[in-house]
């Protein structure tokens, strides 16, 4: 059996059009969720980018011992193990962070295809149609996304387009062969919400103000309701945008009849708040104002597709992303190393209710990990619970997902007890990931009250 695996950044799990949470167009994701397995309850554990990356690739979780950083040379990592098994692997990319971060250099072909013109046009130079203190970092950003894509003119032209038309060519080239891996990763939907207008117009037509399509990382309170309405909407257009072109790649498997032999994978890295919680972004820019993980960021996609008869078609209990290695070598009856990640394909079959109790999450807080203007609150999800640990200086927050799913009411004062345990729990899981002593001391020293 070969394996496909699609990471798209940025993208919501309520962003879906199967999960019926929000009216979003994905036609083609939603065709083949009519295939695969669903996870209702994915949740992230290292966060942003390339340290979810880290965690898929190594069947690892890195966020307690280290941050953002390149691939090391130490790891072992999943198309390393397959390419020993006999496999091909490839990887094709137009998230620029992963080969900036050495990811290519463990497959046997990659692809970047994030390569704006020699001729666009410098960041300085783009023009600012709104106040750049609506948007991330005064903008500097905005402005490196807009020169690259300058270029545009076509749909054709969009990197993820580029990224789905190199992947089609690559299964023609490779499928083929006796054994082969292919990871497409997209950093489609991440910001600028850059699309065709007539995506956006799907979402918010006859609009005439600001050209709105970037967020500030910050709070909603310089926005007015249009315009928050805009973003969102930009942002949807972008998840359509980016289903067309997961489209282009799935048909390919159709036509060349891959399906029968091929395990196909789709998750996100992480979420995004879109004016809940008066928070525009996924992370704080601003120094010393860490934010809470909430369903919004962490709880993203994972769609999933064996070619096995008998396997479960929804499956509720909590997975995370390092378990995608585990389950890979597990389905492909690959031999791999000792990992952290669990194989999910016991769930599958229904031989166990879950593989976890609480799956941990955040970026890396330790000394060291550049973290000071985008910290996070440690987060900790059971079934039932979200736990926002408490730290010194910050009080403890929890929400019961069964009657408050949008976590608007804090239960830790009614519930000192379901406090104590989650604390304690992530203080062993930081010990048990050797976390330096000064991290977990953080936890250690809380007060609870």
């Amino acid at each position: 059996m070969n394996c496909l695996v699609f990471i798209l950044d940025t993208l919501r799990w309520d962003h879906l059009g199967h999960n019926k949470w929000q009216p979003i167009r994905t036609p083609n994701i939603d065709r083949f969720a009519q295939r695969a397995t669903i996870f209702d309850r994915a949740v992230i554990s290292s966060f942003p980018t390339i340290p979810h990356r880290t965690d898929v690739i190594t069947g690892n979780v890195n966020f307690p011992r280290y941050g953002w950083k390149n691939l090391g040379e130490e790891e072992i990592t999943l198309p390393q193990v397959l390419h020993e098994a006999g496999y091909y692997t490839g990887f094709i990319a137009d998230t620029k962070h992963t080969f900036n971060s050495n990811f290519q250099r463990v497959f046997d072909d990659a692809h970047l295809t994030w390569n704006p013109p020699a001729d666009a046009p410098k960041p300085k130079d783009m023009p600012f149609l709104f106040p750049p203190e609506h948007v991330r970092q005064d903008g500097a950003e905005y402005r490196a996304h807009m020169a690259a894509h300058n270029h545009y003119k076509h749909e054709s032209d969009w990197f993820v387009a580029q990224s789905a038309f190199t992947a089609a060519n690559w299964l023609q080239d490779n499928a083929r062969r006796d054994k082969w891996f292919l990871w497409v990763d997209t950093f489609e939907i991440h910001e600028r919400w850059h699309t065709p207008k007539y995506y956006v117009d799907l979402y918010d037509p006859g609009y005439d103000g600001l050209p709105y399509d970037f967020p500030n990382y910050n709070y909603t309170d310089c926005y007015t309701k249009e315009q928050i309405k805009h973003l969102r909407a930009c942002y949807a257009a972008e998840v359509t945008l980016t289903d067309r072109w997961i489209g282009h790649i799935l048909d390919q498997v159709e036509v060349m009849n891959l399906w029968d032999d091929t395990m196909v994978v789709l998750t996100s890295d992480h979420g995004m708040y879109l004016g809940e919680h008066r928070r525009m972004g996924k992370h704080t820019c601003k120094e010393g104002d860490p934010w809470p993980l909430y369903e919004e960021v962490s709880h993203i996609p994972f769609l999933v597709w064996i070619p096995k008869k008998g396997l479960k078609k929804r499956v509720k209990a909590l997975v995370q992303p390092c378990d995608l290695m585990p389950t890979i070598l597990d389905a492909l009856r690959v031999k791999g190393p000792r990992l952290h990640g669990r194989s999910w394909l016991p769930l599958l079959a229904g031989a166990k209710p879950r593989v976890w109790d609480v799956v941990y999450s955040s970026k890396c807080n330790a000394s060291g990990s550049r973290a000071s203007n985008t910290a996070t609150w440690l987060t900790a999800t059971t079934d039932r619970w979200t736990y926002v640990a408490a730290e010194p200086g910050h009080k403890p927050e929890l929400y019961d997902l069964k009657t408050d799913p949008h976590q608007k009411r804090n239960l830790a004062a009614k519930n000192p007890e379901v406090v104590k345990k989650l604390q304690a729990g992530v203080v062993e899981f930081l010990c048990s990931q050797k976390a330096e002593p000064e991290y977990v001391a953080r936890y250690e020293n809380a007060a609870l009250k």
